[in-house]
C-alpha cells in the first residue's frame, strides 16, 4: 500500500479543499505553534478510523468540523456543517485485502455531518459506502492503523518512555502484523460467546417445551371432559330456568287477587278517617285565643322576674365595687410612701459615689510617677541583656561550627568504612554468583523439552483426530434420530386422537346407560342394523332378568317349531344381533326388510311378527304402522358402543406402533447421547493435548529466552565484578584521607566552658529584664483598673439622679390619683341604700302577675284535654287508612316482585334458548306432559356439575392443536442446537489457530525487531548496547516489553534513569526498529527531535534517512529545528494569514537543489 494524497476539506482549521501529497522519501511539515500543523496527523488517523475525540485533541467528535472564525469583534469564516477527509493509496503491486486488490488506486474517505440528533460519520472505499470496522481492517491488514506506532503524536515518545512493558507490546504486534489477527480473534471470541449463550438459552428452552408437551396431552384429555360436563349443564340449567319460569307464573297470579281484597279494606277505613278529622277540627279552632291569654300572662311575669333579678344583681355590683376601691386606695397609699423613700436612697447615693470620685483622682497623680521610674529601668535592663545575648551567640556559632565539622569528619570516616565493607561484601558476592552462573550454564539441556513437545503435538492430532470422527458419526446419528422423531410424533398424535375418541364414547355411554341391571352390555348388533333394533326392541336395552323388579326379561324356553316362518324377503332380526337367550322368541318374531319393500310384505305377516327397516320404520302384524323418525337415543347408544369397539382396536394397534417408534426413537437419543459424551471426553482430550503442546511450546520459547538473559546476565556480573573492585579501592583511599582530617581538629571542652559562662550571664539578665517588665504591667493594671472604676462611678451618678427626678414626679402623680378615688368611694357607698327601696315595691308586683298566670293556664288545660280526646280518634281511624295502605302497598309490591321475577325468569330462558320459555322443555329433552322435577333436586345437579366442572379449573380447548405447534417447535430447536454445537467447536478450532499463528509471528518480530533495535541503537548513539526483553508472562501473546539500555560510558539499566536526551533517541530506535521488521506504509514524527541537541539531531536526520532509502515507508517530519528541515526532500508550510484558517504552501528542496546545481 502507498500513501498518495491527503485532502482535507472543513477539517478543524483547513476549512478550504487542501491536497497533502505524500511522496517517497523525507517530507518536512514547518509553521508557527498553533498554525494546525498537527491537524494533518489527525486528519490522517481520523479518516484511518480513529473514534477517540479525545486523541484528536477534541471534546466531541463535531469538534472537527471547522467551526468558525469570527468573533464578538470582527466577522470571519462561518462555521461548517460538515467535514471530509479523503486519502488516495496506491495499489500498483496489488498488496492490498482480496476485496479492493483489482483496483491500482484505493481512496479511503470519512465524512462527518451535523445533524439535530448529533454528528455521523459515513466511510467509504472507491464511493463505495462500508463500515468502520472495515476501513479499520483495511489498514490493519496493512500494518498501519489509526492508533498505529507508525504516526507519533507531540508526546507520545514520552508516553513511550513511561508505558508500562504490557503498553508497549503494540509496536512488537505491529512488527509482527498481527493486528488485523487481533481483530479476528476476538471478533470469533464475540462469536463464540453468543453461539454459547445462544446453546444455553436453546437448552433452556427444549427443557421448557418439554414440560409444556406433557402439561398440553394432559390439558387435552381435559378438553373433552369439559366439553361433556358443559352440555349436561345446560340441559339442567334449562329445565331449572323452566321450573322457576312456571313457579313465577303462579305466584302472580294469586298477588293479584290477594291485592284486589286489600283495595276494598282500603276504601272503608278512609272514610272512618274523614269523619275522625272533621271532629279534631273544631276542638283546634277554641285554642288560639286561650293560648293568647296565657302567653300574655306569661310574659307580664317573666318581666317582672327579670327586672326584680337585675335589681338584685346591680346590688351586688355595687358592693363589689366598694370593696375594689377601698383595696386600690391602700395600694396607692403603699405606693406614695415607696416613692418618697427612693428619693431618700437616692440622694444618699450620690453623696456616696461624690466621696469615691475624689478619692480615686487623688490616687492618679502617684501612680503616673511610678510608671516613669520603672520605665527607665526596664529601658536600662533591655541594654544589658541584648549585650549578653549577643556575647552568647556568637560563641554558641563557633562551637556549633567546631562541632559540625568534627561530625562531618566522623560522618565521612564512617561512610568510608561502610563503602569499604559494601564493596567488599559486593565484590565477594559477585564472585559467588559469577561462580554459580558458570555452574548452572553448564547444566543446560533442551532436549527433555523438545522431546516433550513432540510428544505433545502427537498427541494432539490423534485427539483432534478421534474428536472429529465422533463429530461426524454424532452428525449421522442426529440425523438418523431426527428421521424417526416424526414417525413417533406421528404415532402420538395418532394414539392420542384415538385415546381422546375411546374416552369421549366411554364417557358418553356410562351417562346414557340404563340404571339398574340391564341387557345392554350383553347386547351386540351388527354395523347398519342398530336404528332397526332400537325401533323394534326400545324396550330391550333398559330391562334386566332381574325377577325382583317390576318389568323384566323372563326365560320361557325354545320356540315351538311349527311357528311360521316370516315372510320371504326378511332378514331375521336375530340373524343381525347376538344376544342373551331371554330375547330369542321376540327377536325370532321380527324381521329386516328395506324401507320399500315393508308395505308389501307386511301384508304376509302372522298374529305376533313384525317387520322393522334399517331408518326406523315399523309394520305390525295387527296393522300398526310406524314411520321413522329421528334416531332414538337407544340407536344412538348401540352405534355409539359400535363404534367404541372398533376404537379399543384401534386404539390397542396404535399403542403398539406408538411404542414401537418411541423404542426406536429411544435408541437412536442414547446413540446420540453417548456420542455427545464421548465427543465432549474427545474435545477435552484435545483440548487438555493443546495445552500440554501449548505449556511445551512456552517452557522452549522460556528457556530460549532464559538462555538470552543468562548470557547477558553473566556478561553484566562480570562487569559489576570489576565496578566492585573499583569501588573497593577507591573506599580505602577516601577511608585514610577522612581519618587524617579528623586527627588533625582541635578539642571542644574549652569552647564549651566560655560557651556555658556566657549562657549563664544571658540568662541572669533576662531573668532581672522580666521582673522589672512584670512590675511595670502590674502599675499598668491598676491605673486601668482606676480608671474604668472611675468611668463606672461617673455612670452610676448619672443613673442616681434620674432616679431622684423620676421619684419626685410619681410622688405628686400618687397623690393626685389618691384624692380622686377618695371621691369615688363615697359616691359608692350611697347606691346600695337606694337600690334596696325599689327592690321592695318590685316584690308586690309580681305576686298579682303570678295569680293572673295560674287562672290562664287552668283554662287551657281543659281545651288541650278536649282536642287530645279528637286528635286520638283522628290518629286511630288514621292509622287504620295507614295500616290498610301499606297492606296495599306491601301486597303491590309482591305483585311488582312477581311479575319483576316472571320477566327474569322469561329473561333467563331467552339467553338459554331463543324463543318462549315453554322451548326450554326442547333444550332439556323433557316431555311436556310429565311433572317436572323438584327444583332442589335440579340446583343440587346444577351445583355438582359446575363445581365438577370449576373443579377442574382453566382448561385450554385448543390444546392438540398447541401440542402439535411445540413438537413443530422442538423439531426446529433441535436442529438449531445441532447447527450451534458445530458453529462453536469452528470457532474454537479457528481461535486456537489464530493464537497459534499470533504467538510464532510475535516471536518471529521480537527476534528481528530486537536484532534491529540493538543494531540502530549503536548507531544512533555512537557506541553502547541495549536490548527488548520479554516479561510479566511466558506466553508471547500476554508478555510485557520492557527495554534496557547501556549507552555509551554508562552501565545497563531501566530506560526511566536514562536522561530525556537518551530516552528520546532510545524510542527512536525502538520505532525504527519496529519499521525494518514491518515497514508501515507511512511514517508520521511530530516534532520528536525537539528534546534532542545539534548532535542527536544529526544521528537523527541520518537514520531518517537510511529508513527511507532501506524501506518503502513515506516518512513526514513536524518540526522546528533547522536541521531536521535541512535534511528534507521537500517541505511543506502551514500558515495562518487569516486568523483560524490553514493554509499548505510547498517547496521541494531535492529539485531545489537540481537547479541550483
Amino acid at each position: 500500500m502507498e500513501f498518495q494524497r491527503l485532502r482535507l476539506t472543513g477539517f478543524k482549521s483547513f476549512v478550504e479543499p487542501t491536497d497533502f501529497e505524500i511522496r517517497p522519501g523525507l517530507t518536512g511539515i514547518v509553521g508557527p505553534n498553533g498554525c494546525g500543523k498537527s491537524n494533518l496527523l489527525e486528519a490522517l488517523r481520523w479518516v484511518m478510523g480513529a473514534t477517540s475525540a479525545k486523541a484528536l485533541r477534541a471534546g466531541g467528535m463535531e469538534d472537527v468540523i471547522f467551526a468558525g472564525s469570527g468573533t464578538a469583534e470582527r466577522t470571519g469564516r462561518p462555521p461548517r456543517q460538515w467535514a471530509e477527509v479523503a486519502l488516495q493509496i496506491g495499489n500498483e503491486t496489488r498488496t492490498a485485502p482480496d476485496a479492493y486488490n483489482d483496483q491500482p488506486l484505493i481512496e479511503v474517505s470519512r465524512r462527518i455531518t451535523k445533524k439535530a440528533e448529533g454528528t455521523q460519520s459515513t466511510y467509504r472505499i472507491n464511493g463505495k459506502e462500508v463500515r468502520a470496522k472495515d476501513v479499520q481492517l483495511l489498514f490493519a491488514d496493512g500494518a498501519t492503523g489509526a492508533n498505529s506506532p507508525a504516526l507519533v503524536r507531540q508526546g507520545q515518545v514520552s508516553d513511550l518512555i513511561n508505558a508500562k512493558p504490557e503498553n508497549r507490546r503494540k509496536f512488537l504486534e505491529e512488527a509482527a502484523g498481527v493486528a488485523g489477527l487481533y481483530t479476528r480473534r476476538h471478533e470469533a471470541e464475540l462469536r463464540l460467546k453468543g453461539a454459547s449463550q445462544n446453546l444455553e438459552r436453546l437448552d433452556d428452552v427444549l427443557g421448557e417445551l418439554e414440560q409444556q408437551r406433557g402439561q398440553l396431552a394432559r390439558q387435552a384429555r381435559q378438553a373433552v371432559r369439559y366439553r361433556t360436563l358443559s352440555e349436561n349443564l345446560k340441559k339442567t340449567e334449562a329445565l331449572l330456568a323452566y321450573s322457576r319460569w312456571a313457579d313465577a307464573r303462579d305466584a302472580l297470579e294469586g298477588a293479584n287477587a290477594q291485592l284486589e281484597g286489600t283495595r276494598r279494606q282500603l276504601e272503608e277505613a278512609a272514610r272512618a278517617a274523614a269523619s275522625a278529622t272533621a271532629e279534631r277540627e273544631r276542638a283546634h279552632e277554641a285554642l288560639p285565643a286561650l293560648r293568647k291569654t296565657d302567653a300574655e300572662a306569661a310574659a307580664a311575669l317573666h318581666r317582672l322576674t327579670v327586672e326584680q333579678e337585675t335589681y338584685e344583681r346591680e346590688l351586688i355590683r355595687a358592693e363589689e365595687e366598694i370593696e375594689r376601691l377601698r383595696a386600690e386606695k391602700d395600694r396607692l397609699d403603699q405606693a406614695l410612701v415607696r416613692e418618697r423613700d427612693l428619693g431618700a436612697d437616692a440622694a444618699e447615693a450620690l453623696d456616696r459615689i461624690a466621696a469615691d470620685v475624689a478619692a480615686l483622682e487623688a490616687g492618679a497623680a502617684a501612680e503616673t510617677e511610678a510608671l516613669a521610674a520603672l520605665g527607665t529601668k526596664v529601658t536600662e535592663a533591655e541594654t544589658a541583656f541584648s549585650a549578653a545575648e549577643k556575647a552568647a551567640a556568637a560563641a554558641q556559632a563557633q562551637y556549633t561550627d567546631a562541632k559540625a565539622e568534627r561530625s562531618a569528619n566522623v560522618s565521612r570516616v564512617e561512610a568510608a568504612t561502610r563503602a569499604q565493607q559494601s564493596a567488599e561484601a559486593e565484590l565477594a558476592r559477585l564472585r559467588d554468583d559469577l561462580a554459580q552462573f558458570e555452574s548452572d550454564a553448564a547444566g543446560e539441556d533442551d532436549a527433555p523439552l523438545k522431546s516433550a513437545l513432540a510428544t505433545a503435538e502427537t498427541a494432539l492430532t490423534a485427539a483432534t483426530t478421534e474428536r472429529e470422527r465422533l463429530r461426524a458419526d454424532l452428525a449421522e446419528a442426529e440425523a438418523a434420530a431426527d428421521a424417526l422423531s416424526d414417525p413417533r410424533d406421528q404415532a402420538r398424535a395418532a394414539t392420542n386422537a384415538l385415546q381422546a375418541e375411546v374416552d369421549t364414547l366411554t364417557r358418553i355411554l356410562k351417562q346414557s346407560e340404563p340404571e339398574g341391571v340391564s341387557l345392554a352390555d350383553r347386547i351386540s348388533v351388527a354395523p347398519g342394523v342398530e336404528t332397526a333394533f332400537a325401533a323394534a326392541l326400545p324396550e330391550a336395552l333398559a330391562l334386566g332378568d332381574d325377577p325382583e323388579a317390576d318389568r323384566y326379561w323372563s326365560a320361557l324356553g325354545a320356540m315351538p317349531a311349527d311357528l311360521p316362518s316370516l315372510p320371504a324377503g326378511a332378514t331375521p332380526l336375530a340373524d343381525e344381533v347376538s344376544a342373551p337367550d331371554l330375547l330369542h322368541r321376540r327377536l325370532a318374531m321380527i324381521g329386516v326388510v328395506s324401507p320399500e319393500a315393508g308395505p308389501d310384505l307386511a301384508q304376509h305377516l302372522v298374529p305376533g311378527q313384525c317387520l322393522v327397516s334399517t331408518v326406523g320404520d315399523i309394520w305390525r302384524w295387527d296393522g300398526y304402522v310406524a314411520k321413522a323418525g329421528a334416531k332414538t337415543a337407544e340407536a344412538l347408544w348401540l352405534e355409539r358402543k359400535r363404534e367404541l369397539a372398533e376404537k379399543e382396536t384401534a386404539l390397542a394397534a396404535a399403542f403398539t406402533a406408538r411404542d414401537d417408534a418411541e423404542s426406536a426413537f429411544a435408541d437412536a437419543r442414547h446413540i446420540v447421547t453417548d456420542l455427545k459424551a464421548s465427543l465432549a471426553t474427545a474435545r477435552s482430550r484435545a483440548e487438555a493435548a493443546d495445552r500440554e503442546r501449548l505449556t511445551a511450546e512456552r517452557a522452549l520459547a522460556k528457556q530460549a529466552a532464559e538462555a538470552e538473559r543468562r548470557a547477558a546476565k553473566g556478561e553484566a556480573l562480570l562487569a559489576r565484578r570489576n565496578e566492585a573492585a573499583a569501588r573497593l579501592q577507591s573506599a580505602t583511599q577516601a577511608l585514610q584521607t577522612a581519618q587524617t582530617a579528623l586527627d588533625s581538629l582541635p578539642d571542644l571542652d574549652a569552647a564549651g566552658a566560655q560557651l556555658g559562662r556566657l549562657n549563664s550571664e544571658r540568662d541572669q539578665a533576662r531573668q532581672a529584664l522580666g521582673r522589672l517588665r512584670g512590675q511595670r504591667a502590674d502599675l499598668q493594671r491598676d491605673r486601668d483598673s482606676r480608671q474604668a472604676r472611675l468611668t463606672q462611678l461617673i455612670a452610676d451618678k448619672e443613673g442616681w439622679e434620674r432616679r431622684a427626678a423620676t421619684a419626685v414626679d410619681r410622688t405628686g402623680s400618687v397623690s393626685d390619683t389618691l384624692n380622686a378615688l377618695v371621691d369615688q368611694l363615697a359616691a359608692a357607698e350611697r347606691r346600695p341604700e337606694d337600690l334596696a327601696t325599689r327592690r321592695t315595691s318590685l316584690f308586690e308586683a309580681v305576686d298579682r302577675a303570678e295569680a293572673d298566670r295560674r287562672r290562664a293556664a287552668d283554662a287551657l288545660a281543659e281545651a288541650l284535654a278536649l282536642q287530645e280526646q279528637a286528635d286520638a280518634a283522628a290518629r286511630l281511624t288514621a292509622e287504620a287508612v295507614s295500616v290498610a295502605r301499606e297492606v296495599k302497598a306491601r301486597e303491590e309490591a309482591l305483585r311488582d316482585a312477581a311479575r319483576d321475577r316472571l320477566s327474569e325468569m322469561a329473561s333467563r330462558a331467552h339467553e338459554l334458548h331463543e324463543g318462549d320459555p315453554d322451548g326450554l322443555l326442547t333444550v332439556a329433552g323433557h316431555d311436556p306432559d310429565t311433572p317436572l322435577p323438584d327444583q332442589t333436586t335440579l340446583e343440587e345437579k346444577v351445583d355438582k356439575l359446575k363445581r365438577d366442572r370449576d373443579s377442574m379449573g382453566g382448561v385450554n380447548l385448543c390444546a392438540e392443536q398447541e401440542m402439535t405447534e411445540i413438537d413443530d417447535r422442538l423439531s426446529d430447536i433441535t436442529r438449531e442446537r445441532a447447527d450451534c454445537e458445530e458453529a462453536i467447536a469452528k470457532l474454537r478450532g479457528a481461535i486456537g489457530s489464530l493464537n497459534r499463528d499470533g504467538r510464532q509471528r510475535l516471536l518471529d518480530a521480537f527476534k528481528t525487531v530486537n536484532t534491529n533495535f540493538q543494531a540502530l541503537f549503536s548507531d544512533l548513539f555512537g557506541g553502547g548496547s541495549a536490548e527488548l526483553r520479554l516479561v510479566d508472562s511466558d506466553d508471547p501473546l500476554e508478555a510485557g516489553l520492557d527495554i534496557f539500555a547501556s549507552p555509551p560510558g554508562k552501565k545497563l539499566t531501566s530506560m526511566s534513569l536514562m536522561s530525556g536526551g537518551e530516552q528520546a533517541l532510545t524510542a527512536t530506535a525502538l520505532i525504527f526498529a519496529v519499521f525494518k521488521a514491518n515497514p508501515a506504509p507511512v511514517c508520521v514524527l511530530d516534532e520528536v527531535d525537539a528534546p534532542l541537541d545539534d548532535a542527536n539531531t544529526d544521528r537523527f536526520c541520518a537514520m531518517l534517512a537510511k529508513m527511507a532509502a532501506e524501506t518503502e515507508t513515506r516518512f513526514i517530519a513536524i518540526t522546528h529545528h533547522p536541521l531536521t528541515m535541512s535534511r528534507m526532500d521537500r517541505l511543506y508550510g502551514v500558515t495562518m494569514i487569516e486568523r483560524g484558517v490553514s493554509q499548505l504552501v510547498s517547496v521541494d528542496l531535492e529539485q531545489a537543489e537540481k537547479l541550483a546545481a
